[in-house]
């Protein structure tokens, strides 16, 4: 009878489904078939006076009235019915709750400040599956909870030096950290491109290392962070800023709020570069430098045998440590080029004396005298799992990105570990198909990837995983120029990331897990949150073989029903429906997409597959160098975006001539080559490219795009050049191909011998 009387009295809302659609999954849940109904008599009454309970009563009835759009007041005294009821339960663990929903009245248990507010955090997604518009009632579904995290250590960082957030979108990272009951901000404070907090001791690294020449771009196709020019003499540094002490303080408050403790983390000895501008005298060059503007290895490593070095730490810590009251401090001490070390007769000295067998362990001196300086400002350590490298410092923890490697050999020694592996827990990493995502980051890491991690590792036994603190996802902002970038890298992924953090691995289940995402991404939807449905859409396949190509599918969630056309028409609910290997045998306009019933459930992939009259065509290398198949060129085969390894892609190290004779005469009109460019690794698009015909057994040119300026520039994407013509009944082609020579001097890879990858030479 409730349940019709809710259903009835949910104008304008959905259907009342009682559906529970909680992310993380609890520990244990039942549902049950009450209903309780939230209405302006409802008051939520604290039945103790235990110190974190009280403490916890402002925040509780804000957020609750924030939610349910109108004032939800505390009341005075107990009473039977149409209560929200707070009690202090000393037999329970730190952060674990239970939250009981009946028809009568809503009780929540807890012994602490967290487990309430975790409480809350799940009663939230309980309101919202049934009230996405709140009315004058909200209907709450009856259910059992017993709740507590598996993982102690719940973190997210956001790097806020390569972009630099506000202080109003951080407290918005926060709270989607809060809803999921994220417990951990860490915040990568410095680095080559900018340090971000406010130092009294040494104010030239905010009125110098806080700045960099801008040379953001809001570009989601090319992808040229790592190639960004280096800031000239004479340059004004315009991009950055820092945050002031008073700004992070707030923060700090805002976070533990929602029981968030903030990282501060400071980089050393590598990733120094904003340090070096400020204080070139730290470097061993000593010589003037500028904050990076995007990649560098350029001078950006402290020099480990000057003592002025340690002195800047010691107070650059000190302030750090008198903001930040978590117990822990971040120093870095990843991708250190000890190279500088090695070519610095002060620091072959330094270590012959202090009988440091080589840079490595140099590099172990530094982490130890930095966990000192730490320790004695009352705080401990953490870095990146390079601080192994030559010995790891007494007391460290160890939070390991490059694989389980680190953490698992520093848990073997008895050190802390936090999991954070780049290949699951890299939030800049794509998430779908390369070709068909924004092209921001450079290498893939999908949601099913990022939920299938098992944080604790199977090399280690009982009493070493006790050492393995938690988990954590980072999100590298290189990419990321503005926020809306910054939602679609996270979400939805920060949701899979908080069930491996809080769900115990045996409750956790993948297709459940999806069938609750839907309901928080619709939601996300309508609060006009950018984010990927890259775990929707089909993941497209395709093969050629010189006379048709054979196009499949496959797809990250079970049994998706994917629909298509070939028409070149949007895909709907009563289109094809895929089972088979489709096979094209002529230019084809493919557009597919995963469906729920009528309901487009990710985007629609849209692929133009050219079959061109050169298909199938016998290929011979006139002149030049390549590591490939030389036949390939015209199999139908085309290449992905940032899949430098894929076989569809033919290397060749010099200039090349090619020649093409096709299977008969043809009348053509526009030859087209794809190059992909990957310009770090000296990877280049075809510099220039020419075409000859035969005729009357002479080959004459008959296009020549002449220098492509585009493809000098540095980035990571696929460019598409070609050369219109009107050639008749012609039966052999030459295609000469340029590749960029000299790399400009400037460049990443400036130096280096450029090379070229192309996929198909296409004759139209």
């Amino acid at each position: 009878m409730i349940c019709v009387l809710g259903a009835l009295l949910l104008a304008c809302s959905q259907e009342y489904t009682k559906e529970v659609k909680i992310i993380p999954r609890p520990l244990e849940l039942i549902e049950n078939d009450q209903v309780f109904t939230l209405d302006k008599h409802t008051n939520v009454v604290f039945e103790t006076d235990n110190e974190a309970v009280v403490k916890v009563k402002t925040f509780f009835l804000r957020e609750l009235s924030r939610l349910v759009e109108r004032t939800v007041q505390q009341g005075k005294e107990v009473r039977d019915n149409n209560q929200i009821k707070i009690l202090f339960n000393d037999s329970l663990d730190i952060e674990s709750y239970i939250l009981k929903v009946t028809e009568k009245n809503i009780v929540i248990e807890s012994s602490s400040y967290g487990g309430v507010i975790y409480a809350l955090q799940s009663l939230k997604q309980l309101i919202l599956v049934n009230n996405v518009s709140i009315k004058s009632k909200v209907y709450i579904p009856g259910v059992s909870i017993k709740d507590s995290p598996a993982f102690a250590w719940r973190g997210f960082m956001l790097d806020v030096v390569r972009h630099m957030q506000s202080v109003d979108e951080l407290k918005k990272v926060l709270d989607y950290m809060a809803d999921l009951k994220l417990n951990v901000f860490h915040m990568h404070l410095s680095d080559d491109q900018g340090f971000r907090m406010e130092i009294e001791s040494y104010p030239l690294l905010n009125e110098i290392g806080s700045w960099r020449v801008d040379y953001n771009t809001s570009d989601e196709n090319i992808n040229a962070y790592w190639g960004r020019p280096e800031q000239q003499e004479g340059e004004k540094a315009t991009y950055g800023g820092y945050y002031t002490k008073k700004q992070l303080k707030e923060l700090i408050q805002y976070a533990a709020e929602r029981n968030i403790q903030i990282l501060p983390e400071i980089d050393v000895p590598g990733h120094a570069r904003a340090i070096i501008a400020s204080y070139p005298e730290l470097s061993c060059s000593q010589s003037k430098t500028y904050v990076a503007t995007g990649w560098s290895r350029l001078n950006n490593t402290l020099c480990p045998s000057n003592e002025a070095c340690y002195e800047l730490m010691d107070s650059l810590i000190a302030e750090v440590a008198e903001v930040f009251p978590m117990p822990y401090i971040h120093i870095g001490g990843d991708e250190c080029y000890r190279h500088y070390w090695e070519e610095h007769a002060q620091c072959q000295d330094f270590m012959r004396i202090n009988n440091l067998k080589d840079a490595r362990n140099l590099q172990s001196y530094f982490i130890h005298r930095m966990e000192e300086i730490v320790s004695a400002n009352g705080k401990e350590m953490i870095g990146w799992d390079e601080i192994l490298d030559g010995g790891l410092a007494p007391n460290a923890t160890v939070m390991s990105w490059r694989g389980e490697e680190g953490g698992i050999k520093a848990a073997q020694m008895n050190h802390d570990v936090i999991m954070s592996p780049a290949s699951y827990h890299y939030f800049d990493f794509k998430q779908g198909q390369s070709s068909y995502e924004p092209n921001l980051g450079y290498a893939q890491s999908l949601l099913s990837k990022v939920y299938a991690y098992q944080v604790i590792p199977e090399a280690l036994n009982k009493d070493q995983e006790k050492y393995i603190l938690g988990t954590q996802a980072n999100l590298w902002t290189e990419s990321i120029s503005d926020w809306s970038k910054l939602t679609y890298m996270v979400f939805p992924r920060l949701y899979a990331l908080a069930e491996n953090a809080w769900t115990h691995n045996e409750n956790k289940n993948w297709d459940d897990f999806i069938n609750r995402l839907k309901f928080h991404l619709d939601l996300m939807d309508q609060k006009g949150i950018r984010h990927a449905k890259s775990v929707f859409n089909p993941w497209l396949h395709h093969e050629g073989n010189g006379k048709e190509i054979k196009v499949w599918f496959t797809s990250e969630i079970t049994d998706p029903v994917i629909r298509y056309t070939l028409d070149g028409s949007l895909p709907n609910g009563q289109s094809a429906i895929f089972t088979d290997t489709l096979r094209l045998h002529k230019t084809t306009d493919l557009q597919a997409a995963i469906f729920d019933g009528d309901k487009l459930l990710g985007q629609v992939i849209q692929e133009h597959f050219i079959v061109h009259k050169a298909a199938g065509s016998e290929v011979r290398l006139i002149k030049g160098d390549t590591e490939s198949d030389i036949q390939s060129i015209t199999d139908l085969c085309y290449g992905e975006l940032l899949q430098a390894g894929d076989e569809h892609w033919v290397q060749m190290n010099t200039d090349c001539l090619i020649e093409i004779t096709l299977n008969k005469p043809q009348d053509i009109n526009k030859v087209m080559i794809h190059s992909l460019r990957h310009t770090l690794h000296g990877l280049y698009g075809i510099a220039r490219f020419e075409v000859f015909a035969e005729m009357n057994g002479q080959f004459k040119k008959v296009g020549d795009t002449g220098k492509i300026g585009e493809n000098y520039m540095q980035g990571r994407n696929i460019m598409q050049n070609s050369i219109e013509c009107e050639l008749k009944e012609v039966r052999k082609i030459q295609v000469k191909l340029y590749k960029v020579d000299p790399i400009p001097e400037k460049h990443a890879a400036g130096g280096k011998e450029s090379y070229m990858k192309i996929d198909e030479i296409v004759v139209l």
